[in-house]
């Protein structure tokens, strides 16, 4: 399950793979696409758990008038929510 819909507007945590590269450290965002699933990772959960898989997703978000594609969804801080854009699940 997705964490942001469009229009959204994030801050971008120190853990962010673009965080060093951006202007000022106290960024935000608006997510500008939906998210994109980026890969499925089962964890090999022990056999007598159930089995653990977690999904990664990844944004496409609009910072400092540039946009960026792929920002890891964890890395990620809800602001606003965009109350405007209807809800696809």
């Amino acid at each position: 399950m997705t964490k942001f819909t469009v229009g959204d507007i994030v801050e971008i945590s120190s853990e962010c793979p673009i965080y060093n590269i951006l202007k000022n450290k106290g960024s935000v965002g608006i997510i500008k696409r939906g998210a994109k699933l980026m890969y499925v990772h089962d964890w090999e959960a022990d056999l007598r758990e159930e089995e653990v898989i977690k999904e990664f997703w990844a944004y496409d978000v609009v910072i400092e008038g540039q946009t960026f594609k792929n920002v890891p969804e964890e890395t990620l801080v809800e602001l606003i929510k965009n109350e405007d854009e209807e809800d696809t699940e």
